[in-house]
């Protein structure tokens, strides 16, 4: 078995996150050793922002094997899996309760302290959840009984329980709207309004209260450090109101000593997400910053390290790919066309997708062009005319303002000589569109021209392309029809399209 090392553990780091990770360990963990020689109490939220796309998933996990190679008490958990529930409260006690509760079953004698703190927030836990429950019971029935008197309902739901029969009748009456709401019904009802609001009260003092002790302990009997780490990923995937849910608990029930809350979110997605529950005019910003103490951007890809990342998730058949130029490099190709085509990381991510599921379908014993194909998806997400294949196309116009766009080419020449060039890419997908918009048949007759001509490079390898084409598709049958499959490509990217992310 290999031996888990903070190398073994950020191996597969395509986008250099390892860099991160390590400052935010030693800023976390001495943050809250500050806080604590000051006598600042409760946890401690960070907010980790990043676009989709930017390896979020990837850091949290990966930050949380570093974490535990450190000796910290750490859980992760996937907010997007669980909120299909009313409550996340119940998702994050439920990790705290199973680390604790697994680091007891491993242990040959366990220390008295450390069960009785664990035992002690287990129990706060469940009294909290028991006050929920009545509360989300109490609100289903007054909705079910009367909608539309809620009000009424809810003081005859406090009432029901010391007058019996008499609770029972007025609750009738409420049905038919001809009730009278005694000072007895509403001194019952405000009575035991507060009654809950204390008891909930001191439940919830209580619960963070234990958490700290339980802590505490944990950290004197055991040889783990603290902070504890609770990880949460996808929080921006949620349901809006899931979401919101998940923040104020974290605020309100777990603002205990010795936490550590790491959020990943994409919090401009996660900011209109909230807009939807509260209204357009809800300043959901300013919102955020009452749940988190600090917010640490987690830096874009460069082009490089993105294409990396995109083939190692995505692991696309390239022997499918051909990209022009001598050398096959679909890798080489697709960094240089996202920089010379101007191509954010949002779009980037998008073609890939799209061209991943093209390849996915792609069963032609010929390649797919990615010379034509890619900066063809590109034209389709930003809404260009894409089935234009004229020398005053979109697409020409597109790789024209590329002129730097070159490949370095050797090859044989005529003479049996090398022959070296520098050649633009523009000049190839001209040569290639012109050979689209005529037959097989015709570009195939003109092939022999171009050879007798020694033309350069990019000429000879689109007419090869074709004649190969040809020759996957008729053999030595005669086809004067047949276009190129590359007049396909607009229909079967809008197809494609249509599933990417």
């Amino acid at each position: 078995m290999t031996e888990v090392s903070r190398d073994t553990i950020w191996q597969d780091d395509l986008l250099d996150r390892r860099k991160d990770a390590e400052f935010l360990e030693g800023f976390l963990v001495n943050r809250v050793e500050e806080r604590k020689a000051i006598s600042r109490t409760g946890s401690y939220v960070l907010n980790m922002n990043a676009a989709w796309g930017f390896g979020k998933s990837f850091f949290m996990q990966r930050f949380k094997q570093q974490l535990e190679l450190s000796n910290h008490p750490v859980v992760i958990i996937d907010a997007w899996k669980n909120d299909f529930s009313d409550d996340p409260y119940t998702n994050v006690i439920a990790e705290i309760e199973a680390y604790f509760q697994a680091y007891l079953d491993r242990q040959d004698k366990q220390a008295p302290m450390l069960v009785k703190a664990y035992q002690a927030v287990t129990a706060n836990a469940a009294k909290i959840s028991w006050i929920a429950f009545k509360g989300l019971a109490k609100r289903a029935t007054r909705y079910v009984i009367a909608e539309g008197t809620d009000e009424i309902i809810e003081v005859i739901d406090q009432h029901v329980a010391p007058t019996g029969q008499e609770g029972e009748a007025i609750s009738g009456a409420v049905e038919s709207h001809i009730v009278e709401v005694t000072d007895g019904i509403i001194d019952s009802f405000a009575k035991k309004r507060i009654e809950q609001f204390n008891e909930a009260k001191v439940s919830l003092d209580n619960f963070r209260e234990s958490l700290g002790e339980l802590l505490t302990v944990f950290g004197e009997h055991t040889a783990k450090k603290l902070p504890f780490f609770i990880l949460i990923d996808e929080l921006d995937r949620c349901r809006p109101p899931y979401a919101i849910a998940m923040l104020e608990r974290i605020k309100h029930l777990f603002d205990a000593d010795n936490v550590v809350f790491v959020l990943s979110t994409d919090t401009e997605q996660l900011a209109h997400s909230i807009k939807a529950v509260y209204g357009s005019s809800f300043q959901s910003d300013r919102y955020l910053q009452r749940f988190f103490m600090r917010t640490y951007e987690l830096p874009a890809p460069n082009t490089h390290q993105l294409i990396d990342s995109l083939l190692a998730s995505y692991q696309p058949d390239t022997s499918k790919w051909e990209n022009p130029g001598l050398k096959q490099d679909a890798h080489d190709y697709l960094t240089k066309a996202t920089s010379f085509l101007k191509m954010s990381l949002r779009e980037t991510e998008q073609a890939f997708d799209i061209l991943a599921s093209l390849t996915t379908m792609w069963k032609e014993n010929f390649p797919i062009q990615l010379g034509i194909m890619f900066p063809m998806i590109l034209g389709h997400l930003r809404r260009e005319e894409i089935n234009d294949f004229t020398p005053s196309s979109w697409l020409v116009k597109l790789v024209s303002n590329a002129p730097q766009w070159v490949t370095h080419d050797v090859y044989r020449g005529r003479g049996f000589s090398d022959k070296h060039e520098t050649n633009s890419i523009s000049v190839w997908v001209k040569e290639f569109l012109n050979l689209v918009r005529t037959t097989m048949n015709d570009a195939k007759k003109n092939g022999y021209n171009i050879r007798e001509r020694d033309a350069a490079f990019p000429v000879r390898q689109a007419h090869d392309i074709i004649e190969r084409e040809y020759q996957a598709r008729f053999g030595s049958v005669v086809n004067e029809k047949a276009r190129s499959a590359v007049i396909t490509y607009p229909d079967l990217i809008r197809h494609a399209g249509r599933l990417s992310v």
